[in-house]
């Protein structure tokens, strides 16, 4: 039988003062690489349901201009609570193959970032992640088991090939254009209300 999946995890109680909030939070003046010593991997599985942790989903925004990436998630998602929705974050958990996380600077993070990005879109050209915020939301049962350290990246053309079958519907919108009525995730509806259509 093949090992649960490891992913990484911070205690509630060492995001004091920073939790708790529901939506978007600016990253200015937040110190990702403090959190370092209270992090650890543990089982997925008992963290679904354990509302004493935190998983830290890093979570991608792709822009071209004025426009941002939209995808719809299917049922082939690992994630139920998520299916039939639209997204415009990618993005997935932290695993021990990013152990090398937090060591030194925060940029660090942006490793399991660019694994996620690369395991599920295919880009015309390179890009750099820009670290601008987070997001939480414990008024949802997903919500409650997760925290989004939200990133974006900026492409020169709108070009994105979808590599899982688990996203779907792939298109590109001007950001004012997304609130057109289909329905998000949460997370995606925060950033969009409160970052894209702000920045």
């Amino acid at each position: 039988m093949p090992s649960e999946e490891q992913v990484l995890v911070i205690p509630r109680s060492a995001l004091e003062g920073f939790l708790p909030f529901r939506g978007f939070r600016s990253a200015q003046g937040v110190d990702l690489a403090a959190w370092a010593p209270q992090c650890s991997f543990k089982p997925r599985g008992p963290m679904e349901s354990d509302k004493a942790y935190k998983q830290i989903i890093p979570y991608i925004v792709l822009r071209s201009g004025e426009q941002a990436f939209r995808y719809w998630r299917t049922k082939r998602g690992g994630e139920d609570r998520l299916h039939h929705l639209y997204s415009v974050g990618v993005g997935g958990h932290v695993n021990p193959r990013d152990e090398n996380l937090f060591t030194d600077e925060t940029e660090r993070l942006e490793e399991a970032a660019m694994r996620e990005l690369r395991e599920e879109v295919e880009l015309t050209h390179p890009v750099e992640l820009n670290l601008v915020g987070f997001l939480n939301d414990d008024e949802i049962e997903v919500g409650q088991y997760h925290l989004g350290v939200v990133y974006e990246a900026f492409l020169p053309e709108p070009q994105v090939t979808l590599r899982e079958s688990a996203l779907g519907r792939g298109e590109w919108k001007p950001a004012h254009e997304l609130n057109d009525g289909v329905d998000y995730e949460t997370w995606s509806q925060f950033v969009i209300d409160d970052y894209l259509l702000k920045s």
